[in-house]
C-alpha cells in the first residue's frame, strides 16, 4: 500500500491537497485526509528522508511556496510560507540533497531556487517567441536537476528554449529547440544521456542528446496522423526501467505511448490510450504496475495498468473522483 498525494486547481476554501491510499495490488485509491488553506496549490513534490511537503501556490501577481511537515499519521504542519519571486509558479523539483527547491514562475518568466541555507538564485528572461499567444514573453514551466544537484535543466516554453545551469550556477548554456515547440516538461534517461521534452505547443517530444554540445535528434508528435483538432501536450514521463515513456494530451484526451530505444534514445510511438478530460499530470506508481492519470476539467483520476512486456496501459481500472486535479505525487 502506497500513500498518494493530489494537489487540485481550487480555491483555498476547497480541500485542495488530498492524501489517498493506494494498493499496488488491485489498481484502487481510497481517501484518507486533506486540507485546504493554500489558494491554487497546482503542482507539489515531496521530501521523503525529511517528511516535508512542498507545494505552490499559483497565483498571477505574487505566487509563493508552501512547506508542510507531514506526520505519520498525515497530519501537516505548516512551517513556511514564502514568495515565489515570480507570478503564478506552476513547478517545483527539489534538489536531491533537499537543501534547494527549483521554482518555476511561469507568468512572469521568473526561474527561482530557493536555496534554504543560503541565498536564493533568481533570474527573469526576456525575449518573445513565435506564437503570437501563448509566447509573448518567457514563460518558465518547469525544471530538472542533474549531476547529483550541482546542475539543473529549466524549460522555457515561452521562448523556446532549455537553460541549463551548471556548476551550482556558475555556468549557463541555452538549448534551443525548433520554433513554436513551447516547451514543458521533461524526462531524463537512466543514463542522463538522453533528454525528453514534451513540446506543449507543437504536440511533440522532442529527443535531446546531451553532452558538451547538445542536440535535437528526433521528433515526433503525440497525436495519431487524422486528429486535426486543437491540442496541446503536457506531461511526460519515463517507465521506472527506461524502456517506455508516456505524453499527455489535452485535447485529443490521451496518453501516448512510445518505446524507447535503450541504446540510442529513439522512440517508437506505440498508441494512443484514451482518458478523461485535460490529463494535465500523470505519475506511475512507485511498483511500475500502474499509470495514474490526473484528468482536471473532468474531475477524475484514472487508474491504468501498465502491461510490463508491451508498455500499452489497459483502459481505466478504476475511476477516482475529485475537484480539477492537475498533480499526483506518491510518498515513497
Amino acid at each position: 500500500m502506497h500513500t498518494l498525494i493530489a494537489g487540485s486547481r481550487v480555491s483555498s476554501d476547497t480541500q485542495g491537497i488530498m492524501f489517498c491510499s493506494f494498493d499496488e495490488q488491485t489498481g484502487f485509491i481510497q481517501y484518507l485526509t486533506g486540507f485546504g488553506g493554500v489558494e491554487q496549490p497546482t503542482f507539489q513534490c515531496f521530501d521523503g528522508e525529511r517528511h516535508i511537503l512542498y507545494t505552490v501556490s499559483e497565483t498571477e501577481n505574487d505566487g509563493h511556496v508552501y512547506g508542510f511537515r507531514v506526520s505519520p499519521s498525515l497530519t501537516c504542519e505548516q512551517m513556511f510560507c514564502v514568495r515565489s519571486l515570480g507570478g503564478s509558479p506552476c513547478h517545483l523539483a527539489l534538489n536531491p540533497s533537499g537543501d534547494s527547491l527549483a521554482v518555476a514562475n511561469y507568468a512572469t518568466g521568473t526561474f527561482t531556487c530557493l536555496r534554504f541555507n543560503e541565498c536564493n538564485y533568481t533570474e527573469n528572461f526576456a525575449g518573445k517567441g513565435t506564437h503570437p499567444v501563448r509566447q509573448e514573453r518567457s514563460h518558465i514551466h518547469s525544471s530538472l536537476w542533474t549531476d547529483e544537484g550541482s546542475s539543473v535543466l529549466v524549460a522555457d516554453l515561452g521562448l523556446d528554449r532549455i537553460i541549463w545551469y551548471k556548476d551550482c550556477f556558475t555556468l549557463k548554456q541555452y538549448i534551443q529547440v525548433p520554433p513554436g515547440t513551447g516547451p514543458r516538461h521533461m524526462a531524463i534517461s537512466t543514463d542522463k544521456t538522453m533528454l525528453f521534452v514534451a513540446g506543449e505547443l507543437s504536440s511533440e517530444v522532442l529527443v535531446i542528446q546531451l553532452g558538451p554540445e547538445p542536440s535535437v535528434v528526433q521528433t515526433i508528435s503525440t497525436l495519431p496522423p487524422d486528429f486535426t483538432d486543437e491540442n496541446t501536450a503536457a506531461d511526460i514521463h519515463l517507465s521506472p526501467d527506461g524502456r517506455f515513456l508516456y505524453c499527455s494530451n489535452r485535447g485529443h484526451d490521451s496518453i501516448a505511448m512510445y518505446a524507447a530505444d535503450q541504446a540510442s534514445g529513439f522512440l517508437t510511438l506505440l498508441g494512443h490510450c484514451k482518458v478523461e478530460s485535460e490529463p494535465r499530470n500523470f505519475c506511475i506508481d512507485p511498483s511500475g504496475a500502474y499509470l495514474l492519470c490526473g484528468n482536471a476539467s473532468g474531475n477524475s483520476i484514472t487508474v491504468h495498468a501498465i502491461d510490463q512486456q508491451t508498455g500499452i496501459l489497459s483502459s481505466a481500472v478504476q475511476r477516482f473522483e475529485l475537484q480539477a486535479p492537475v498533480c499526483l505525487t506518491f510518498i515513497t
